[in-house]
């Protein structure tokens, strides 16, 4: 009888360690939407990470998508019941005028999964806008005058005053209609173009305001002008 009853407990014992394994959990769930940011800024959020298992828990890989995003946890190993934070961040340069999704991907010793997916979707904004992007003078003649408009708007949630507009090509004339954009205001930046030599050139339309994140906004100009 004894030994049966040893043989249980053996038996137990072997069955509890069998069923032990860590379970990997993000608080907040495995999708998040950050909301707005500036272009140009870093995005940071920190994540708890929870074992919900009855044993340890390992991280062996914690690693972003892109370059554009870095990963980091406070610990690589985690007891049972225990929390760790996940530390987020993204650079949105050069993601201005989208919303971009990336992913973050956790790899455990979780049996169940293994390799944990998290997406985050950031709402990356410029202080202003252009529309069309870009002033094009194609197939220009000499001695003949052009006008061209970009529409500038203000889609954040700041006013924004324009505090100088300069091009450094004298063949060219910049007017910006206004200097004060409440958010969502447009204005209209206007191009006279009066071609003297014949010849291809490009340059930056820079427009220097008073927003702090986005000081300087850039609108390209190109002409090809053909000699006869």
């Amino acid at each position: 009888m004894k030994f049966f009853s040893i043989l249980a407990v053996f038996s137990l014992f072997f069955l509890s360690q069998a069923l032990a394994q860590p379970k990997l959990e993000v608080k907040g769930g495995l999708t998040y939407d950050f909301g707005d940011s500036y272009s140009g800024t870093k995005v940071e959020r920190v994540m708890t990470v929870h074992n919900a298992g009855n044993d340890t828990l390992r991280l062996s890989e914690v690693r972003a998508a892109c370059g554009c995003t870095a990963a980091m946890m406070t610990t690589q190993t985690l007891a049972p019941g225990a929390d760790g934070d996940l530390k987020i961040t993204f650079n949105t340069q050069g993601y201005g005028g989208s919303k971009p999704t990336k992913q973050v991907y956790l790899t455990s010793n979780d049996p169940t999964t293994p390799k944990t997916t998290i997406s985050f979707t950031v709402n990356v904004v410029d202080a202003l806008t252009a529309d069309p992007k870009f002033f094009s003078f194609d197939n220009s003649k000499l001695d003949t005058t052009y006008t061209k408009t970009v529409t500038i708007s203000n889609p954040s949630k700041d006013p924004i005053k324009i505090l100088g507009v300069k091009f450094p090509l004298d063949q060219f004339k910049i007017d910006m209609m206004k200097t004060q954009l409440m958010p969502g205001e447009k204005t209209q930046l206007q191009v006279v173009y009066h071609p003297t030599k014949a010849g291809t050139y490009q340059d930056n339309i820079e427009i220097t305001t008073d927003n702090k994140v986005q000081p300087k906004f850039l609108v390209r100009v190109y002409a090809w002008v053909n000699r006869k």
